[in-house]
């Protein structure tokens, strides 16, 4: 009956239509915990579904995570797309809170050359040239050491690896990773009319040396590499870096 007499979605205030989608979750939440309070036996405390993706997720980035950390400088060409982190392990004063730490500096997934592949030569090399573009950004700045670098990465089946990349995001907030927001800019590469006239990034204003990002093109980034410096600081203040990971 309540559902019959709810007006048309059209005549009712968009100012109202606001307010009722921030309140009917709510609302959603209190009306199924009331439901499951009504039955005289107790819902499980754990539910383990296999086909959610945050848990295929979850259960991608704990085996990249158990993988044997290799020099970023080694990487050469494979076949395969997935996922993949990378530690620091050098002097420059921004990062030294995740030296030897299990926080990765930067996390990220490259993509299978065809969106359904099978097999990692139908993903193509996408992994292995992923690290290898980090490799050229790493060399190309002015105060960084490829040799300081180390990662681990996982060849993922096609799909998978976006939800892998999230997880992994979301556990260890990497400083460089755009979602962190703070010294971001690193997985950006190219050099193309439209990205030298981009605002230069924080991570290259911070490591100055890539050619396209240093053009007079390119407008400066309204933070200073002090100003970001501080803001780094202040991340690792609020989230401590993992030191180990359970066994």
């Amino acid at each position: 009956d309540a559902l019959q007499r709810t007006p048309p979605v059209d005549v009712i205030p968009i100012r109202v239509r606001r307010d009722m989608r921030r309140k009917i979750p709510k609302i959603q939440q209190r009306l199924s915990s009331f439901i499951q309070s009504l039955d005289a036996i107790s819902p499980p405390p754990v539910i383990l579904d296999p086909s959610d993706p945050s848990t295929v997720g979850t259960l991608i980035a704990d085996v990249l995570l158990k993988q044997q950390r290799v020099p970023l400088s080694h990487i050469e060409r494979f076949y395969g797309s997935g996922v993949y982190a990378i530690y620091y392990s050098g002097d420059f004063p921004a990062y030294l809170p995740i030296v030897g730490s299990e926080t990765p500096i930067y996390v990220g997934k490259a993509d299978p050359a065809v969106p359904n592949a099978e097999t990692p030569e139908e993903q193509g090399d996408r992994l292995s040239r992923r690290l290898k573009d980090h490799q050229r950004s790493i060399r190309n700045a002015g105060n960084l050491q490829l040799d300081d670098f180390e990662c681990r990465f996982l060849v993922v089946k096609s799909a998978w690896q976006s939800t892998a990349e999230t997880y992994l995001i979301e556990k260890f907030k990497p400083i460089w990773n755009n979602e962190v927001g703070i010294c971001y800019g690193f997985g950006k590469h190219g050099d193309s009319s439209r990205t030298r006239k981009n605002t230069r990034s924080p991570w290259d204003t911070l490591h100055p040396g890539r050619s396209w990002a240093m053009t007079s093109e390119t407008v400066p980034n309204s933070q200073s590499a002090s100003q970001i410096f501080q803001e780094i600081k202040k991340h690792f203040q609020k989230n401590p870096p993992i030191q180990h990971l359970p066994l």
